[in-house]
Protein backbone atom coordinates (compact mmCIF):
# COMPACT_ATOMS: atom_id res chain seq x y z
CA UNK A 1 0.00 0.00 0.00
CA UNK A 2 2.52 2.66 1.11
CA UNK A 3 5.21 1.45 -1.77
CA UNK A 4 6.50 4.87 -3.90
CA UNK A 5 4.97 5.48 -7.16
CA UNK A 6 4.90 7.86 -9.47
CA UNK A 7 2.07 10.19 -10.43
CA UNK A 8 0.31 7.55 -13.08
CA UNK A 9 1.36 4.31 -11.27
CA UNK A 10 -0.56 6.00 -7.86
CA UNK A 11 -3.27 6.84 -9.89
CA UNK A 12 -3.67 3.34 -11.42
CA UNK A 13 -3.29 2.12 -8.08
CA UNK A 14 -6.25 3.79 -6.67
CA UNK A 15 -8.27 2.83 -9.59
CA UNK A 16 -7.76 -1.15 -8.94
CA UNK A 17 -8.95 0.11 -5.10
CA UNK A 18 -12.18 1.48 -6.57
CA UNK A 19 -12.16 -1.69 -8.52
CA UNK A 20 -12.25 -4.08 -6.28
CA UNK A 21 -14.54 -1.59 -3.48
CA UNK A 22 -17.52 -1.12 -6.36
CA UNK A 23 -18.93 -4.55 -5.84
CA UNK A 24 -19.75 -7.16 -8.92
CA UNK A 25 -23.40 -5.75 -9.48
CA UNK A 26 -23.10 -1.98 -11.01
CA UNK A 27 -20.17 -1.91 -13.80
CA UNK A 28 -17.22 -0.11 -12.95
CA UNK A 29 -16.08 2.76 -14.91
CA UNK A 30 -12.28 3.39 -14.45
CA UNK A 31 -12.31 6.42 -16.47
CA UNK A 32 -14.62 8.07 -13.83
CA UNK A 33 -12.84 7.13 -10.99
CA UNK A 34 -9.16 7.30 -12.76
CA UNK A 35 -10.50 11.57 -13.25
CA UNK A 36 -11.79 11.16 -9.91
CA UNK A 37 -8.27 10.33 -8.86
CA UNK A 38 -6.87 13.28 -10.83
CA UNK A 39 -9.05 15.64 -9.65
CA UNK A 40 -8.09 14.69 -5.77
CA UNK A 41 -4.30 14.76 -6.60
CA UNK A 42 -4.65 18.40 -8.46
CA UNK A 43 -6.64 19.39 -5.51
CA UNK A 44 -4.05 18.34 -3.04
CA UNK A 45 -0.90 18.92 -4.22
CA UNK A 46 0.31 15.42 -4.09
CA UNK A 47 -0.45 11.81 -5.11
CA UNK A 48 1.49 9.40 -2.80
CA UNK A 49 -0.88 7.10 -0.09
CA UNK A 50 -2.11 8.79 2.50
CA UNK A 51 -2.11 6.53 5.96
CA UNK A 52 -5.29 8.18 7.21
CA UNK A 53 -7.54 5.18 7.44
CA UNK A 54 -4.53 3.06 8.46
CA UNK A 55 -4.10 5.09 11.79
CA UNK A 56 -7.97 5.62 12.18
CA UNK A 57 -8.53 4.10 15.85
CA UNK A 58 -11.23 1.68 15.57
CA UNK A 59 -12.15 1.57 18.93
CA UNK A 60 -14.88 3.52 18.49
CA UNK A 61 -16.70 1.24 16.23
CA UNK A 62 -17.21 -0.72 19.83
CA UNK A 63 -19.82 1.46 20.68
CA UNK A 64 -23.09 1.13 20.58
CA UNK A 65 -24.92 1.24 24.22
CA UNK A 66 -25.38 5.24 23.64
CA UNK A 67 -27.10 4.94 20.37
CA UNK A 68 -30.51 4.67 22.22
CA UNK A 69 -30.03 8.03 22.97
CA UNK A 70 -29.85 9.90 19.77
CA UNK A 71 -32.75 11.46 19.07
CA UNK A 72 -31.72 13.32 15.92
CA UNK A 73 -33.58 11.47 12.71
CA UNK A 74 -31.04 9.37 11.24
CA UNK A 75 -30.85 8.09 7.50
CA UNK A 76 -28.87 4.94 7.65
CA UNK A 77 -27.89 3.65 4.35
CA UNK A 78 -27.14 -0.02 3.24
CA UNK A 79 -25.18 -1.10 0.73
CA UNK A 80 -25.36 -4.60 -0.20
CA UNK A 81 -22.15 -4.72 -2.62
CA UNK A 82 -19.67 -2.90 -0.02
CA UNK A 83 -16.47 -5.61 0.61
CA UNK A 84 -15.71 -3.48 3.70
CA UNK A 85 -18.86 -2.50 5.80
CA UNK A 86 -21.59 -5.72 5.78
CA UNK A 87 -25.14 -5.11 5.44
CA UNK A 88 -25.33 -5.96 9.13
CA UNK A 89 -23.89 -2.89 10.37
CA UNK A 90 -26.43 -0.83 9.07
CA UNK A 91 -29.35 -2.97 10.06
CA UNK A 92 -27.70 -2.52 13.61
CA UNK A 93 -27.74 1.42 13.45
CA UNK A 94 -31.12 1.30 12.20
CA UNK A 95 -32.12 -0.78 15.09
CA UNK A 96 -30.50 0.78 17.82
CA UNK A 97 -31.25 4.36 16.36
CA UNK A 98 -35.03 5.11 17.37
CA UNK A 99 -35.45 7.76 14.73
CA UNK A 100 -33.68 5.81 11.83
CA UNK A 101 -34.72 4.69 8.06
CA UNK A 102 -32.56 2.47 6.67
CA UNK A 103 -32.60 2.99 2.90
CA UNK A 104 -31.25 0.03 0.66
CA UNK A 105 -29.01 1.38 -2.42
CA UNK A 106 -29.38 -1.82 -4.54
CA UNK A 107 -26.10 -2.62 -6.07
CA UNK A 108 -23.32 0.14 -4.76
CA UNK A 109 -20.69 -0.81 -2.78
CA UNK A 110 -17.80 0.88 -1.26
CA UNK A 111 -17.92 3.67 -3.81
CA UNK A 112 -20.41 6.89 -5.60
CA UNK A 113 -20.36 5.73 -9.17
CA UNK A 114 -22.70 7.93 -11.12
CA UNK A 115 -24.86 5.05 -11.62
CA UNK A 116 -25.74 5.57 -7.58
CA UNK A 117 -25.88 9.35 -7.55
CA UNK A 118 -29.97 9.71 -8.75
CA UNK A 119 -31.09 6.92 -5.74
CA UNK A 120 -28.71 7.83 -2.96
CA UNK A 121 -29.84 11.44 -3.92
CA UNK A 122 -33.39 10.56 -3.88
CA UNK A 123 -33.02 9.08 -0.45
CA UNK A 124 -31.21 11.83 1.06
CA UNK A 125 -34.08 14.33 0.28
CA UNK A 126 -36.97 11.96 1.04
CA UNK A 127 -35.40 12.30 4.61
CA UNK A 128 -34.70 15.72 4.74
CA UNK A 129 -38.36 16.50 3.29
CA UNK A 130 -39.62 13.50 5.99
CA UNK A 131 -38.21 14.87 8.78
CA UNK A 132 -39.11 18.81 8.24
CA UNK A 133 -35.57 19.70 7.75
CA UNK A 134 -36.38 21.31 4.06
CA UNK A 135 -39.73 22.08 2.69
CA UNK A 136 -40.09 19.97 -1.14
CA UNK A 137 -39.37 22.96 -3.06
CA UNK A 138 -36.95 24.95 -0.97
CA UNK A 139 -33.92 25.78 -1.62
CA UNK A 140 -30.93 25.14 0.89
CA UNK A 141 -27.80 27.55 0.59
CA UNK A 142 -24.75 26.56 1.45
Amino acid sequence: MFEPRDREAQIEWRVENWRRLNGRKIPFDAEEFRALERRIIAHSGRHDTSDAHARADSSGLARGAELVHVTVPTLVITTPEDPTNPESNSRFLAETLPRSTLVTIDGMGHTIPRAVVPPLAAAILNHIEQEGHCAPGRSISP
